[in-house]
């Protein structure tokens, strides 16, 4: 059982959420189901977006078959995930650089099988973003 509050208006947009029962013994990670794809966070970490789901339904209907992707601030993988899981990308390079955000997304290609279609990179996507491989740029930034 847990309290939501509201996200911490700072660059990594942290969790304010509580763990409140139980307390000994358990951690914040949830697992969540959207539009067939499994999102799995620390809650009491990393902040959810549940708002964007029309616009993750929109690039899931994408034809990205033989397309290489880049999606920067991808966070736990709002629209890495569809990218790769519903519009079937055949590459997808993630940049992110909260580190909690990075290990769920980690987490979250595993559970959704696409671990080997993806490089994620941590890191300041400025730095980090690799420049003329990608027929999508996509900024998460809604």
């Amino acid at each position: 059982i847990g309290r939501q509050r509201e996200v911490q208006d700072n660059e990594i947009r942290e969790s304010s959420a509580e763990l409140l029962w139980p307390r000994e013994g358990a951690d914040g990670w949830v697992k969540h189901l959207e539009n067939g794809i499994f999102y799995s966070f620390d809650f009491t970490k990393c902040m959810f977006s549940s708002g964007n789901g029309t616009e993750k339904l929109r690039v899931a209907g994408f034809p990205c078959k033989d397309e290489v992707v880049l999606d920067m601030f991808a966070g736990i993988g709002y629209f890495t995930l569809p990218y790769l899981v519903k519009a079937g990308a055949k590459h997808l390079y993630a940049c992110e650089w909260n580190p909690v955000a990075v290990s769920a997304l980690k987490k979250n290609l595993r559970l959704n099988g696409c671990e080997d279609r993806c490089t994620v990179l941590e890191g300041n996507c400025a730095a980090k973003a690799p420049v003329g491989v990608a027929h999508r740029v996509n900024l998460g930034l809604i």
